[in-house]
């Protein structure tokens, strides 16, 4: 197998493991891997930070490694750095007679005062020939002067810098942060060296002066840059891998191409041979701002989401006709849309009835009739435009709530039911419900609605939204212009049997008991109801009918005692 081949499997099999054993992607993980050591992260930046500032303020002599990562020098000044250093690690040279001992004291005594290139360079020759000392890292201490040489212009000591900066992001015992600023380090004195190591001795004599401490900036600036390269361009090599994968096997079906087989197992949003369907999303904009967006759409993109066939009529009216007996005239206008078409598409429903009715109930039950995914939005209390969505780039970023829908049903058609949407806030601080509302309902505006989370069109000229409301006056008049408004009725006397029965059943339901041991209302329960109940409230007439419940148990129980 090839490397190609072998780093396309890996991320494919990666990016499988992130979906989860089912591939599902509607709540998908955050695309940040977890921190394997944040306690250790934290702790170790706290303490960087305390030590930086005491090295500016010449409280604190930095080690190699902080060196290496980016401290800085002594008192901010490498000849400060230098001298106090030397001042320090004189006394640990042992006094005796030894040459090398000697030699080295008389190195230490000479960085005191001067901090010159060639000074620099006979004191690291010097550890590097002391061997090994009792109560100083010779090697450590050379690397130290080395590292001086470089900051100070050498043209050889870099890749020694490299070396050692790429041999501490390799060792197994350096945590992962610092591993990452090791690299950066060693990229960029690697590349900080390339830069002389071409010219002679005599060119780079004549190359102009630099500040000391520039060299060791542009190392970690040209560390910094070409890393932050090789990772964006990894990402979108493996970005397209991944969507030339997804593109075939999830290609649409094209005019004049065979569907594939049908396996008997079509999910949610998948499409049987003949069903009919919808590309909602076409794009993901600004891909290269955010993978977890593309990821979490992937599988949507230019596939045909199913959308709901339109139903026997008859059957559907005649089902919602024996719940809700005081509202035929709405079920038939509502209904009556629907004759010309194949599948369930329905223009803005606005019903406006007393609290009680029962719009929110029949909004529902329409939706569960016309196999319809729905979701019930309250709008009490709403006081901002997060139903629109929210822009990438927040943290709270979210989908608009049809793409949240659609994406989490994979279908193109789902409802949206508004409750008491006349309660919306009117505030404008972070947006208004209702304004972020009125693209969405207007059709030509709704199959090319712009997401601010997806950032690309997207076609929701199929969202079915039903709105209920207690009155009209407090709805702007362009929202209401788009809704169809049905005046919904509030039952009457008549209707109290089938109504009673139905509520009845449901409490049953509710309690744990099966539906047969719903008794039917006797003369005598229906009176008591029609005396407390002349019309009106649903939502009374079930408290009403929950009490005649309780009596009739109560009642059972003491007949079963006597």
């Amino acid at each position: 197998m090839s490397d190609d081949k072998k780093e396309k499997k890996s991320a494919l099999a990666d990016l499988a493991r992130h979906r989860g054993p089912d591939g599902d992607d509607d709540d998908p993980p955050s695309p940040v891997w977890p921190d394997p050591d944040p306690e250790g992260r934290e702790r170790r930046e706290r303490r960087w930070f305390r030590r930086e500032k005491a090295a500016k303020e010449r409280r604190h002599l930095p080690d190699l490694a902080e060196l290496i990562l980016g401290m800085p020098f002594f008192g901010n000044d490498i000849s400060a750095d230098v001298q106090t250093w030397a001042e320090r690690v004189y006394p640990l040279i042992p006094e005796d007679d030894r040459g090398n001992h000697q030699a080295l004291r008389k190195h230490l005594t000479i960085l005191t005062v001067s901090a010159s290139l060639d000074d620099l360079k006979e004191a690291s020759e010097a550890f590097r020939r002391a061997g090994k000392l009792k109560r100083v890292n010779a090697s450590e201490a050379a690397m130290r002067l080395d590292y001086y040489r470089a900051c100070v212009g050498d043209r050889h000591t870099p890749w020694r810098i490299a070396g050692e900066a790429i041999s501490r992001a390799h060792d197994r015992k350096t945590p992962q942060d610092q591993a990452l600023d090791y690299a950066v380090a060693a990229v960029g004195w690697l590349l900080h060296a390339g830069r002389y190591e071409p010219l002679s001795a005599d060119r780079l004599a004549r190359q102009p002066s630099r500040p000391r401490s520039s060299f060791r900036n542009d190392a970690t600036d040209l560390g910094l840059d070409l890393l932050e390269r090789i990772l964006n361009e990894r990402e979108r090599r493996l970005y397209r891998r991944v969507e030339e994968y997804f593109k075939r096997v999830y290609e649409p079906d094209r005019v004049g191409m065979s569907s594939p087989p049908d396996t008997g197992e079509a999910g949610a949003g998948d499409l049987r041979p003949g069903d009919p369907g919808l590309v909602v999303f076409r794009a993901v904009g600004n891909v290269e701002t955010s993978q977890r967006v593309v990821r979490e759409f992937s599988r949507l993109l230019n596939k045909r989401l199913r959308l709901a066939r339109r139903p026997n009529l008859a059957t559907v009216s005649k089902a919602l006709r024996d719940e809700f007996p005081h509202a035929a005239e709405i079920i038939s206008a509502i209904l009556s849309e629907l004759v010309p078409l194949d599948i369930v598409r329905l223009r803005p429903i606005l019903l406006v009835g007393e609290p009680g009715a029962g719009k929110t109930r029949f909004a529902e039950r329409l939706c569960d009739a016309l196999s319809l995914p729905h979701e019930t939005y309250s709008c009490g209390g709403v006081g901002d435009a997060a139903l629109g969505g929210t822009a990438r780039r927040w943290m709270s970023a979210e989908p608009s709530l049809p793409v949240s829908l659609i994406r989490r049903f994979r279908h193109a058609s789902p409802s949206i039911i508004l409750d008491e949407i006349e309660k919306v806030g009117t505030g404008r601080h972070n947006g208004n419900a209702l304004d972020a509302l009125l693209p969405m309902l207007e059709p030509l505006s709704a199959a090319h609605w712009h997401d601010p989370y997806i950032q690309a069109p997207v076609d929701l000229s199929n969202v079915v939204w039903i709105a209920t409301a207690n009155e009209l006056q407090s709805l702007p008049a362009p929202l209401r212009d788009r809704f169809r408004v049905f005046r919904f009725p509030e039952p009457g006397p008549e209707h109290l049997v089938p109504l009673a029965d139905r509520l009845m059943a449901e409490i049953i339901v509710e309690r744990g008991l099966d539906r047969r041991w719903a008794i039917p209302l006797d003369g005598e329960e229906l009176a008591a109801l029609r005396a407390a109940w002349p019309g009106g409230s649903v939502r009374l007439l079930r408290r009403l009918v929950e009490r005649l419940l309780t009596a009739r148990d109560r009642w059972r129980a003491e007949e079963e005692v006597q």
